[in-house]
């Protein structure tokens, strides 16, 4: 405090203390030994906590009381709630829960935190330039968290059991920009590889179910079902298998499949395949000839693995275990929800795609709150076939068959009894690609074969595709497509000519069929929503002709997907009265409301009567970490039945529990229970409720690599706590004793980019050796993963000009001996920069190449570091900048 002001107070007390004898004095103020802030030796603290770095740093002073942090600053890097009154020296707020309130009475020399109060002592808070200086030792008391400052390693180190508000909102915002799309090279990044084998036993997925439900027209019935997921390799191929049962225990699906998938192409020698199956396989979707069923046969492509085979739509399949359901989204669009069908699989049949980038996402979830989410990206327009690319596919089967028959669905009876087809896709140039298409089909002992030709080309920003196809019993189709994009505005036009061709999938002795779409986003108030509409108008051989409509809006409202579906349909026939029009309406919807998640969906018949399908809403309360709830209200008009179901779900280690208790209007009551959990083959067949065989796992071990020689030794401690990320999955829990940690449900054949959540390590000072590592997972099989854990530290310098000033904004890169780039970093306004939790090592600084083009200076900064346990705070100081060398000029 200035000089006067202290002689002014210290007389000021020894009078109080003159006239009451020494005693009686409501406060006692203490007498402060003399000292004085001097701005030359202020110095600046980093705060750190475990792995993270809050704000932008404390300053403080070295008072005779010991080390003392400008609280104005303190607070700021904790982002705590307070308010500082200099003028009546005064702050108050609370910290980290407001039930934490803290006052501070600097004049009445009273500390009030948690309930308790204490005396303000001589020293603790110091008047500076900048404010309050607080002795740590008192913030440690008062906010109830550890204050150490190190001053020797310039930061402050804070220490709590509980991760504070700020901590969890770092926490937060790096893990959204993990979700970011990576501006790094994934294939630059280190590979872990995962061999194949002559065999691995199957990881196994089971779901177990029981009820009772009473009715009174037929009394108590007992159901049971069993539903039984393996995935393993045999061969050096995948294999998968599931069998199913129905409501009395006996199976009535049985499915297997092996295969292999290379995203590379390198299967099969010369035929560069990316993709070979025997056993259950799809076949091969037409726009002309329509989707076709999974079945047993066999099927190889050189494809990319995640490619849409007709013009503008696709179709998804996928299996669905009973009681799960499944949600279809484009671009982040609600499109669809999904119930098993009657052989427990998913299918999203015609699932329109918009030119250019269509994200596809489709979540599955399950009884006992498993999510597992299928991602794809199907790009429409210049990009389907690359300028001198070949693209092939090869393929036969019996749909709607298993490879052990045992029940036929009666969706499946119209399929054919074989099919078998080859198509060929070549790209001219990068605009220009043509098709051909050979398919026969056996149905009822009569074979049919037919032959299709397109050609697609792209102008601008459209696609259009022509397509002739002849049958072998004389029969003709002709198709002319446009996929297009105007501003934001997509159009979807087609026209379609047959005469006796089976189109389809439905035999049409002639017919002339025309649709329309359009597709554009509008905007009302802050909420974009994305409309399409469609009309389509199609001509039979008989006369008689058919007009539709559709209409679609969709919108997001804070945390809800909302749709509606408005369809029309009539009929006029050549002769005799037509039939009316009808005229549907479905909404469904879904979306958060704190933290229960809400799915409802409605279908109304509104013309030629108004009558309600169907209604339903749901509702999961993710209650703890192991413990859900979920119910259901549902009302069926036709049969004048309302449904209540509500289900308590409990997660332990090894599985999952559920159990469901239903009740209807109509006096009939169920009770039932439901059973997942998996066994894992590569330890020891042991209980886990992580669906292993349906996706990707990876098997995690993390380390301490304390001879930093890239190898976990018998002797090297693991860690424990550690929580993994991969991709945009987080692993449930952190790893246990033993440093491991499973993290499933990951997308398979695509690579995942694994790596450490720094700030769950114990050690502040502990950085992974290798940052990210990708592994492409296959399901059923663990990608193990090791993470060795070295020390690190920092390094920080100025950049300055030929002139002395600050070089603000230069991007610079630290790289290791072998080239390898480690980390980057960028110039402040004066020129600082700083390198944090760099791993120990021996590093050369360069500047990066794009910023030292963009600012005409020498990328080489001839700098080398070296990172180690005795000097891990590499201070650099002033680094001069070269620019490029000019050549004289011959004038």
């Amino acid at each position: 405090m200035p000089g006067g002001r202290a002689w002014l107070t210290k007389a000021a007390t020894l009078l109080a203390l003159a006239c009451a004898g020494g005693v009686g004095a409501v406060s006692t103020v203490p007498v402060i030994p003399s000292w004085s802030a001097d701005p030359d030796e202020q110095f600046l603290l980093d705060v750190n906590i475990r792995q993270l770095r809050l704000g932008e740093g404390v300053r403080a002073y070295q008072a005779p009381e010991g080390t003392c942090v400008v609280f104005g600053d303190f607070l700021a890097a904790l982002d705590v709630p307070m308010r500082i009154d200099l003028a009546a020296r005064k702050a108050s707020g609370w910290a980290f829960r407001e039930e934490n309130q803290i006052s501070i009475d600097f004049a009445g020399l009273v500390a009030k935190y948690g309930g308790r109060s204490e005396e303000i002592a001589a020293g603790t808070i110091r008047e500076t330039p900048e404010g309050w200086c607080i002795q740590t030792e008192a913030l440690s008391r008062w906010f109830g968290i550890g204050v150490k400052p190190l001053t020797a390693g310039s930061a402050l180190m804070l220490e709590s059991e509980a991760r504070l508000p700020v901590e969890l909102a770092i926490e937060r915002q790096r893990r959204a920009a993990r979700f970011k799309p990576a501006s790094f090279d994934i294939a630059s990044l280190p590979q872990v590889k995962l061999p194949y084998r002559m065999w691995r036993a199957p990881a196994l997925d089971f779901v177990v179910s029981a009820g009772v439900t009473y009715r009174a027209k037929d009394g108590t019935r007992v159901d049971r079902r069993t539903s039984v997921h393996a995935a393993g390799e045999i061969a050096r191929l995948s294999y998968d298998a599931q069998i199913s049962t129905n409501e009395k225990g006996v199976p009535n699906a049985a499915r297997v499949r092996a295969y292999r998938s290379d995203p590379d192409g390198r299967l099969l020698g010369p035929l560069s395949a990316t993709h070979m199956a025997v056993g259950d396989v799809l076949g091969l979707d037409s726009r002309l000839a329509g989707a076709t069923a999974s079945g047993r046969g066999a099927v190889v492509t050189n494809r990319p693995l995640f490619n849409p085979a007709a013009f503008d739509r696709t179709r998804f399949e996928g299996d669905l275990p009973a009681g799960w359901d499944a949600e279809i989204y484009r671009n982040g669009e609600l499109l669809a929800f999904a119930q098993p069908t009657g052989d427990q699989r998913y299918v999203f049949e015609d699932v329109q795609l918009l030119y250019g980038e269509n994200r596809i996402s489709i979540i599955l979830y399950g009884p006992h709150g498993q999510v597992r989410t299928r991602d794809e990206t199907i790009t429409i327009g210049q990009e389907n076939v690359p300028a001198g690319t070949t693209w092939y596919w090869a393929g036969v089967n019996q749909p709607g068959r298993d490879i052990v028959a045992i029940d036929r669905s009666p969706a499946m009876a119209a399929q054919p009894d074989l099919q078998a087809a080859v198509s060929i896709e070549h790209g001219l140039d990068s605009r220009t690609s043509i098709s051909a298409l050979a398919r026969m089909m056996l149905e009822d002992d009569e074979k049919l074969t037919f032959v299709e030709g397109s050609v697609r080309r792209s102008i601008g920003s459209a696609v259009a595709e022509v397509a002739v196809a002849r049958a072998s019993d004389g029969g003709t189709a002709a198709r002319a497509h446009l996929l297009a994009k105007f501003g934001s505005v997509n159009v979807n036009a087609e026209a379609l000519i047959a005469n006796d061709f089976q189109v389809r999938g439905r035999r049409e002795e002639s017919i002339r069929e025309y649709k329309l779409g359009v597709n554009s986003p509008f905007r009302i108030g802050r909420a974009v929503i994305p409309a399409q509409a469609d009309i389509g108008f199609a001509e039979r051989a008989d006369g008689s002709r058919q007009l539709e409509g559709a209409a679609r809006l969709a919108t997001t409202v804070d945390r809800f997907n909302l749709a509606s579906h408005l369809r029309y349909r009539r009929h006029y026939m050549r002769s005799g009265p037509s039939p009316p029009g009808e005229l549907d309406l479905e909404l469904i919807g879904n979306g958060r409301f704190g933290d229960v998640r809400l799915r409802g969906s409605t279908s109304l018949a509104i013309a030629p009567e108004t009558r309600l399908r169907s209604t339903e809403i749901s509702a999961y309360w993710s209650a703890s970490d192991r413990a859900d709830w979920e119910g259901a209200l549902a009302f069926e008009p036709e049969s004048k039945r309302g449904r209540a179901r509500a289900s308590h779900i409990r997660r332990f280690d090894s599985l999952a529990v559920a159990i469901t208790g239903e009740a209807a209007t109509d006096g009939s009551m169920a009770l039932g229970v439901n059973i997942n959990f998996s066994l894992d083959p590569g330890r020891g067949f042991r209980l886990s409720r992580q669906p292993l065989a349906g996706a990707g796992v990876v098997h995690a071990k993390v380390y301490r690599d304390l001879n930093d020689n890239g190898i976990r030794d018998a002797d090297e401690p693991l860690e424990k706590g550690a929580l993994i990320t991969a991709g945009t999955r987080n692993a449930e829990r952190p790893t246990n004793a033993k440093g491991t940690v499973l993290v499933g449900g990951l997308a398979a054949f695509t690579p995942v980019v694994v790596g450490i959540d720094s700030g769950s390590l114990s050690d502040p000072m502990l950085v992974p050796r290798k940052a990210m590592q990708v592994v492409v997972p296959r399901p059923g099989v663990p990608a193990e993963v090791e993470i060795g854990l070295v020390g690190a530290g920092d390094i920080e310098g100025t950049l300055v000009k030929s002139g002395g000033l600050g070089f603000e904004g230069l991007d610079l890169e630290l790289v290791d001996a072998a080239g390898q780039l480690i980390a980057r970093a960028r110039s402040d306004y004066d020129g600082f920069f700083l390198f944090e939790r760099v791993p120990y090592g021996e590093y050369r600084l360069r500047v990066s190449g794009d910023a030292a083009r963009a600012a005409n200076v020498v990328q080489d900064l001839r700098l080398a570091v070296k990172v180690a346990a005795d000097q891990s705070v590499i201070r650099l100081g002033t680094i001069a900048v070269d620019p490029l060398p000019r050549l004289a000029s011959s004038e």
